[in-house]
């Protein structure tokens, strides 16, 4: 709880408009500061409020490797409630950052990680935060929040980064046509070819699920967990982890919640 608590702080400082009824915020959010996301040999790739703009650096054990000033206000994906965050291309040579705050349009700036020179910038009309991408770095996954008012119901969507353009449809899961997604993100796991990305849900009101998300193909599942109670803040608590082809969602202490085959989508409770 404490976690979930000081994220909502940070971001909160850094939203024009949130609303006080939210116990935490819907992930993906942008966020600054010294924790970036990790990248190879050891660096760390963090985003800096300098004025109006952005300092992006590159550092490793303390030390910044490069560092380069960028127009705007842009922050580093946090995906989960839990701090994990992401936007970096699986062969290391592009981040992408995501404007902070809640906007009309959604802006997302590409950046080479050799010298941190922007690639490119992409804007889209509407509430939108980074989610995944493909292994090959050819498609973006993105977060559509569907109302500001309302900004705990969205769909994914998915971008192709070389036509330049929001694909048309949402990503969902075609066996369950009325699956609503909402909630919040508390964990994620990702396969180790990058192609599948597996995202644990609060689900206020509802059963917590798992969103499993091909990154390659560009379809989902989603997986609900069994859970008695109307309070799911003890869902804060779980993780994700794979281990062969199975799923496991555990408790903080390692103790197995549920586990899920990964080719089947059955869940087991050993």
């Amino acid at each position: 709880m404490l976690r979930r608590l000081s994220v909502l702080v940070v971001f909160v400082s850094a939203l024009a408009v949130v609303s006080g009824a939210l116990g935490a915020y819907p992930t993906p959010f942008a966020s600054q500061g010294a924790q970036g996301v990790a990248g190879g040999d050891g660096l760390q790739f963090t985003a800096l409020k300098s004025g109006p703009d952005t300092l992006v650096s590159a550092v490793r054990d303390g030390v910044t490797t490069r560092s380069k000033t960028v127009d705007g206000a842009f922050g580093i994906p946090t995906l989960t409630q839990n701090g994990q965050t992401g936007g970096l291309f699986r062969d290391g040579s592009t981040l992408v950052l995501q404007n902070m705050g809640i906007k009309p349009t959604s802006k997302f700036l590409l950046v080479k990680t050799a010298d941190l020179v922007p690639r490119g910038t992409i804007s889209l009309r509407g509430t939108f935060g980074f989610d995944a991408l493909s292994p090959d770095g050819s498609k973006l996954y993105l977060i559509q929040h569907m109302s500001t008012d309302d900004i705990n119901h969205y769909v994914v969507r998915a971008y192709d980064l070389a036509a330049g353009r929001l694909l048309p449809g949402r990503i969902a899961d075609r066996a369950q046509k009325g699956w609503v997604m909402q909630g919040f993100a508390v964990s994620r796991a990702t396969s180790a070819t990058g192609r599948w990305v597996y995202t644990l849900y609060v689900n206020p009101g509802g059963f917590p699920f798992v969103h499993a998300l091909d990154t390659v193909k560009g379809v989902a599942h989603c997986i609900g967990l069994p859970w008695r109670s109307v309070d799911q803040d003890a869902v804060f608590q779980f993780t994700l982890g794979l281990k062969g082809q199975a799923l496991n969602v555990r408790w903080q202490d390692g103790r197995l919640y549920r586990a899920i085959d990964t080719r089947t989508w059955k869940l087991s409770s050993t």
